[in-house]
């Protein structure tokens, strides 16, 4: 009798055990990687991390405030590259970590920042700085 009921037990257990992993199971979202990870817009990136020495309205101009360095003129980049945006070295500008030296002084390395803010997720360190480079080149005088 006595093994009986352990064994009913046991079996009950496992039962309720097998049940309760395969609802947890269904409820833990799955990772798509196609999914965007990074909620923030790249007009509230600007304004968060470009904003205070480029200006509000990207046309820079004013120095830095701890080096004295005038800042660029965003909204001028495809006309003073022949028409085009140069992605690739906003994008480089904007991570930073091949040539901080580069862009002077004053233009800090984002992509240290975004990859802390991330979690260490490349992926999303990336997103982060296509979002902003996609919203540089909205800025563009037409």
């Amino acid at each position: 009798m006595r093994f009986r009921n352990l064994a009913l037990f046991f079996v009950l257990f496992l039962l309720l055990f097998l049940v309760f992993t395969q609802l947890a199971a269904k409820a833990r979202p799955r990772f798509d990687p196609n999914s965007p990870i990074v909620t923030v817009s790249g007009e509230e990136m600007y304004t968060a991390y470009c904003g205070e020495c480029h200006g509000r309205d990207a046309k820079g101009g004013h120095p830095a405030a701890a080096f004295g360095v005038p800042v660029p003129d965003l909204t001028t980049l495809s006309k003073r590259n022949n028409g085009h945006f140069p992605y690739g070295v906003v994008r480089d500008a904007i991570r930073g970590e091949e040539h901080s030296g580069v862009y002077g002084p004053a233009m800090p390395a984002w992509g240290f920042l975004f990859r802390y803010v991330g979690g260490g997720s490349r992926l999303e360190v990336e997103m982060r700085i296509n979002r902003l480079t996609e919203y540089i080149s909205s800025l563009q005088n037409k």
